[in-house]
């Protein structure tokens, strides 16, 4: 399992994004720092797996497809969604995008 600069960069922006993570009248509420690194944690373990993975999807969007030729996706909740975009050589997976269902242009 390999991860790309960027896709470092996009967990380390999801990490600073939840911790400054300001609500108005949404009713969400603010994480801790514990659970901000828990997020943190729970999206590398998902990267992690997906060398093992019996299928790989190719990707859809014509966005993720500009980062690689496969997605996981990861529902964190009922709101959001992760996608993990990658590439595959062999055996070995290089995660190059993560990013979120609010991001994605469809």
């Amino acid at each position: 399992m390999f991860y790309k600069q960027s896709a470092l960069d996009d967990i380390e922006q999801i990490f600073i994004g939840l911790l400054e993570w300001r609500t108005k009248d949404n009713r969400q509420l603010r994480m801790t720092f514990d659970e901000v690194w828990d997020y943190r944690n729970n999206l590398f373990s998902i990267g992690n797996t997906l060398d093992t993975l019996p299928y790989n999807a190719e990707a859809q969007y014509e966005m993720h497809k500009q980062y690689g030729k496969y997605v996981h996706r990861y529902k964190r909740n009922r709101r959001t969604l992760w996608y993990f975009i990658y590439d595959k050589i062999g055996e070995n997976v290089f995660i190059n995008k993560i990013i979120s269902n609010y991001l994605t242009v469809i």
